[in-house]
């Protein structure tokens, strides 16, 4: 009864009210590592849910995960209950009044060069998907570019032998740089990609789907964030992840953060200071 209408909720969401994508997965998610809770606990149907088990749950929860992931989970089940009040599957007046953490600071999400490799381990193999998902990677974290940077890349962008890389951003022209494992990994994905779309080939774009589509923004987000739960990291990762990575891995090397800030074009007031104090 509890499954089919968690199942009942995801679909409502995406279809009525059009959450967006990344949204309902993590929502779906939370939802589902609730009800394996559940069922530990033998609850199947709505007479036994019941406030003190869902403070229990998040006594628990406390102890285990970061304060936004719990606030996280915590509004995920506070909609799911709305929603089972207003369907008349729970009484009005039962809603959740457990109040979320208190953070003194927005948190910055980062790697640390050990999380860097366990997520690099999880990329095992030559085929095409993997190498251009190992190649995005070596690209944001040791260049530092945005995903919509990412995305606009074409070959004639890259100087594989200054490992340099071309952008035109507001008319106006900036260099970035990446890796040598980005280079080796770059020259076997073209390799690659070319082998799979002969003569549709696209020099023009360079990350592509199976059907030689260009990725989109929700695409690069989902699949970063896969290899993160794959290497069962304790938290979501992102391109924006790997973005405030780099940028601490290179301060922590001593590279000047007006340097930093100007090749990245880092505009946030603050945020560097944060970076700095994360070193």
């Amino acid at each position: 009864m509890i499954e089919k209408s968690i199942k009942n909720f995801i679909y409502y969401l995406e279809f009525e009210e059009n959450k967006k994508h990344n949204t309902v997965i993590s929502i779906r998610k939370d939802l589902s590592q609730f009800l394996n809770y559940l069922n530990e606990n033998n609850i199947v149907d709505f007479d036994k849910l019941d406030e003190l088990l869902i403070k229990e749950y998040f006594i628990k929860l406390k102890k285990e995960v970061s304060k936004s992931t719990f606030n996280r989970r915590l509004s995920s089940i506070k909609k799911f209950y709305k929603y089972l009040v207003d369907e008349g599957l729970k009484e009005k007046g039962s809603e959740i009044l457990i109040e979320s953490e208190k953070n003194d600071e927005k948190k910055i999400e980062y790697l640390s060069p050990e999380e860097i490799n366990l997520v690099r381990a999880t990329m095992q193999g030559e085929n095409f998907n993997i190498l251009r998902d190992r190649l995005m990677f070596e690209l944001l974290y040791s260049s530092g570019m945005t995903v919509a940077e990412l995305l606009s890349l074409a070959e004639v962008n890259f100087n594989l032998e200054k490992r340099e890389i071309y952008i035109l951003k507001n008319k106006l022209s900036k260099t970035m740089y990446f890796s040598e494992t980005c280079k080796e990994f770059y020259i076997k994905f073209l390799n690659i990609k070319k082998e799979k779309f002969k003569e549709n080939y696209n020099p023009n774009i360079i990350f592509t789907n199976n059907s030689n589509e260009r990725l989109t923004d929700r695409s690069v987000r989902r699949l970063i964030n896969k290899y993160g739960e794959m290497a069962n990291l304790n938290k979501e990762i992102s391109p924006y992840t790997l973005r405030h990575s780099f940028c601490i891995y290179m301060l922590k090397n001593g590279m000047p953060k007006e340097y930093l800030a100007r090749l990245l074009d880092l505009k946030v007031v603050g945020l560097l200071d944060v970076y700095e104090g994360l070193c």
